[in-house]
């Protein structure tokens, strides 16, 4: 039998996969030592549980549009294949992923040292690179990032189902009704956005205690996420 040879879709695919792992790691990575080490392994393993996702749900694209081997995949038939094809769900997800990390990224750069990932009294009131626009560049679009790799890599039906029985499956995704996951999905992207808000009135309150008017001013003149919007 002829091997395989993945066409120029499956490779554009995969690429603009392994570029969304990188940058969706780098998201969890501290830039800077914490004070937590508790803190600092947790966000190391959530980077990684996240790289052994993207490179599972690599493999089966390039194994596409034959069933991947069954070491990799055990449970083939729960795969949706859409998301393993260029799709505008799969364009959607990847697309958020590609806008949203580099300018979390970005906002490591410009904070330095004063990045961390609790809240700290920082030494010096950042307003340059995305702070120049928006007060709080970092957490919406991680929680973009996260949510867009929940709602591609951790479905039932995605390398989830490699390895759950098909009745799950069924039952998580609707089986022709509403099911579990999308519920799940909601509620993730709720709470989390909540989580969001909670943490950015904590931060402000230990900014403006350390910077006073500077900060007020600051707030005053720039939107909180969304420049010029809100």
């Amino acid at each position: 039998m002829a091997a395989f040879t993945p066409d120029s879709a499956t490779i554009g695919l995969a690429a603009s996969s392994i570029l969304a792992a990188y940058l969706s790691c780098r998201c969890w990575i501290p830039p800077n030592a914490l004070s937590s080490v508790r803190a600092d392994n947790r966000s190391i393993q959530i980077a990684f549980t996240i790289l052994a996702s993207w490179i599972l749900h690599i493999l089966i694209i390039l194994s596409y549009p034959s069933s991947p081997p069954q070491l990799l995949c055990p449970h083939p038939e729960n795969l949706a294949k859409h998301l393993f094809t260029w799709t505008p769900y799969t364009a959607a997800m990847i697309g958020t992923v590609l806008v949203a990390a580099p300018i979390r990224l970005l906002a490591f750069r410009h904070l330095g040292k004063n990045f961390t990932f609790h809240v700290t009294k920082p030494k010096q009131l950042i307003n340059t690179g995305p702070y120049a626009y928006v007060q709080h560049p970092s957490y919406p679009t991680n929680w973009l990032v996260t949510t867009a790799n929940l709602a591609l890599l951790w479905r039932p039906d995605g390398v989830l189902g490699c390895v759950l029985p098909s009745s799950v499956v069924r039952f998580a995704m609707g089986n022709g009704v509403v099911g579990v996951w999308p519920a799940l999905l909601a509620a993730f992207g709720f709470f989390g956005g909540w989580a969001v808000w909670i943490r950015v009135k904590h931060e402000e309150g230990v900014l403006q205690k350390q910077f006073g008017s500077e900060w007020e001013e600051y707030h005053r003149k720039t939107a909180r996420f969304i420049p010029w919007v809100f």
